[in-house]
């Protein structure tokens, strides 16, 4: 009988200490339930733009990995064009189930496109950066 009377105060003992981590994981556990949910019940148009947007989002990443791995190839264009669409519909498999595949390749030619102008602009404002660091250094 002591036994259980102990497991149980031991038990209580454990919510009181910890129940604000016990009510987060409740929450967090309750948030991704309503999230999976939610996204289970969208129709495929409707998950492909979720996967549209939040490709949109990664685009610039697999542009930057993409460069950064075929940067000493000279005109590796397409080589980096199709590791970044591989690399989209391994991430997001719901876009090979679009109807018109030239339609998605358009769209993500396009973000690639954008993607590598915002890398351009970041390169550029990089140097710029290094050049003023170099130029203001004292010299020794």
């Amino acid at each position: 009988m002591t036994i259980i009377l102990n497991g149980i105060k031991n038990f209580l003992s454990f919510i009181n200490e910890n129940w604000t981590l016990i009510m987060v994981c409740v929450g967090l556990g309750i948030a991704a339930y309503k999230k999976i949910k939610n996204f289970l019940e969208l129709n495929d148009e409707e998950k492909i733009d979720v996967a549209k947007s939040q490709a949109k989002e990664v685009i610039l990443k697999f542009v930057s990995d993409a460069e950064y791995d075929y940067a000493e190839w000279n005109k590796a264009g397409s080589i980096k064009r199709a590791q970044v669409i591989d690399e989209i519909f391994d991430k997001y498999p719901i876009l090979s189930k679009v109807a018109n595949q030239n339609t998605i390749i358009k769209w993500i030619d396009t973000e690639i496109d954008n993607a590598l102008i915002i890398l351009r602009e970041v390169i550029e404002e990089n140097f710029k950066d290094e050049e003023i660091t170099k130029t203001t250094k004292p010299n020794n």
